[in-house]
């Protein structure tokens, strides 16, 4: 058999080949960062950067597969971090997030808003004045998009997720996951009166779905801690989290609510029982191994830059400044206001101006119906290059010297 046929006859299980250089570069980026003393994170999206579109081309960033890997991966880094939370430090920070996501979300909203209507109008869709302001609206909105997953990822390994400033961070993203949700909603159909959007439904969907969660949380806990004994539980206990997990991910996306807030939540009602300490150490082995490592690598895949940007620069460059500016003062102010310490406040300002997958999509939805220009399309996959590039290595020097804490209690 000749290698042309041999290559044909193994193409159908190609995908093994760009697992295993996703993999590859996974682990080379965490190793090359962890030299330098940078979170393994870092290295992961700079591999992914390199290997994708961006420069050498050698993984396609839209393999449907390596997408369904990288969204398992998030999905089990949120349940770790759910995992990772103490349920009465996430209720005492329940005013403390609420100021953070509401300052993190009206302070990008307003400059990414006001910013372009009044210096870049040559960049926004041709339109009446009123036009021109909602498309400003809708560059507004991308801005307020939080990702956290890089953020868990360090405070993880820095061993602060149960630290104040890290069930803030998380506190506060959740909630700005939901008002992002809404002002979306409420922004496309001001732009796009004719499209099917409820506000009022999806208000009734968000609500039905944390009453849902916390009751299915409750549930889950008591049931567990009181009939779950002895060694057959002890066995199945992982699949069963991982069953959970997955479900409600699930259901938080029928509710119109991210999956990795359905996943966050299944990880607090197992936190709050006997095993909570054997199924982060299970989850994470495997997790670690495959799953996230590829999540992060596609982060870089999908952020592709193109030489047409060098003709836009000046725009690009201020989009990224407006959101990472606008997440850090917004998030850090409505921190102070709740009682943290100057550094504690900038280290929560910090942890929520990484952008990934959701402003991305948000972007990807404008440039299609026509709502942004490839200008601002472009703006944004560059925020979410810079954004997660700066994000670990900053978040690790503001922890420096913080007493790591650790999860307690379970088995």
């Amino acid at each position: 058999m000749d290698f042309a046929a041999m290559m044909e006859h193994a193409e159908e299980y190609h995908f093994l080949l760009q697992l295993a250089i996703l993999l590859i570069a996974a682990a080379t980026g965490g190793w090359l960062a962890s030299k330098i003393s940078m979170p393994p994170v870092l290295g992961q999206i700079l591999v992914g950067i390199i290997i994708g579109p961006t420069v050498f081309n050698l993984v396609d960033g839209d393999n449907h597969l390596i997408h369904q890997i990288s969204q398992i991966g998030v999905v089990f880094l949120m349940f770790l971090a759910g995992l990772e939370t103490d349920l009465k430090e996430l209720k005492a920070s329940g005013k403390g997030a609420s100021m953070i996501a509401f300052g993190g979300v009206t302070l990008p909203l307003a400059l990414g808003t006001i910013i372009p209507l009044l210096f870049f109008k040559n960049y926004l869709p041709d339109g009446d004045s009123h036009h021109q302001l909602m498309f400003a609206l809708y560059i507004g909105t991308i801005l307020t998009a939080t990702s956290v997953s890089i953020s868990v990822s360090v405070l993880r390994d820095l061993k602060q997720m149960g630290s104040r400033q890290g069930i803030s961070i998380l506190g506060g993203a959740i909630i700005d996951d939901v008002l992002g949700i809404i002002l979306l909603a409420v922004v496309s159909g001001m732009v796009n009166p004719g499209a099917n959007t409820s506000v009022s439904q999806l208000l009734i969907n968000i609500v039905s779905f944390f009453v849902l969660a916390i009751v299915a949380g409750i549930i889950i806990s008591k049931g567990i801690t009181k009939f779950a004994q002895g060694s057959v539980w002890r066995d199945r206990i992982i699949t069963f989290a991982i069953i959970l997990c997955f479900i409600f991910a699930y259901v938080a996306e029928m509710f119109s609510v991210a999956a990795i807030t359905g996943a966050y939540f299944a990880g607090v009602a197992f936190a709050t029982t006997p095993y909570r300490h054997r199924i982060v150490n299970k989850v994470q082995s495997f997790a670690y191994a495959l799953f996230t490592p590829i999540f992060f690598v596609s982060i870089g895949l999908s952020a592709v830059i193109t030489s047409d940007i060098i003709n836009y620069i000046g725009y690009s460059l201020v989009i990224v400044f407006l959101a990472v500016f606008g997440k850090i003062v917004g998030c850090g102010l409505g921190a102070r206001l709740s009682g943290f310490s100057p550094k504690h406040s900038l280290q929560v300002g910090i942890g929520m101006i990484a952008r990934a997958e959701v402003a991305l999509i948000v972007a990807n939805q404008g440039l299609k119906s026509g709502i942004i220009k490839d200008e601002t399309f472009t703006s944004v996959v560059l925020l979410v290059i810079i954004s997660t590039i700066v994000t670990p290595p900053l978040l690790k020097l503001l922890f420096k010297g913080e007493k790591p804490v650790e999860v307690c209690g379970g088995e």
